[in-house]
């Protein structure tokens, strides 16, 4: 048995596994995004997308259940409460200016420790956040980079379904 734990460890820490779980060992997400319009702005909008999704009603799915924890110098937090079963997930979003307006990096992880699966939450909770504030609309800059590596089940991920 001590054999067996032991080829275990050795294979998952020379990336074995990632054939059949391609996924981060914890529910979490990472997306870069590019935007053409200055960081103040997008991270003014981000905000006020989170405090409007502030509430507890969840009639439109999962697009409640944010909350605004603060700013710091071009980083903003927050977390979301999922309504079903009340999964609580922490968020940030990094802001930095580029040639043709703003980088952001998003994070999203799950506070729930044996989280791994997650079935696309953790990226719908910076998404959403996006598409709420109109962010991927009409801008000749925008981009989004992620993979299942950094992102759980991002290929799979239907926010307008799901969430």
């Amino acid at each position: 048995m001590l054999t067996f734990v032991a080829v275990l460890i050795i294979a998952g820490s020379m990336g074995l596994f990632t054939a059949f779980f391609p996924y981060p060992s914890h529910a979490s997400c990472s997306v870069k995004w590019e935007f053409g319009e200055v960081c103040p702005s997008v991270e003014d909008r981000l905000v006020t997308q989170i405090k409007e999704w502030s509430h507890k009603d969840c009639t439109a799915k999962q697009r409640c259940g944010y909350e605004f924890l603060g700013r710091d110098t071009d980083v903003i937090r927050g977390t979301h409460t999922t309504p079903f079963l009340s999964f609580r997930d922490s968020f940030n979003f990094t802001f930095a200016t580029s040639k043709n307006g703003c980088t952001v990096q998003g994070n999203s992880y799950s506070e729930a420790w044996y989280a791994v699966i997650d079935f696309g939450v953790n990226y719908c909770n910076l998404k959403n956040l996006v598409m709420g504030a109109q962010l991927d609309e009409q801008d000749p800059y925008y981009t989004e980079t992620s993979n299942n590596t950094v992102c759980t089940m991002y290929s799979l991920a239907h926010c307008n379904l799901y969430t």
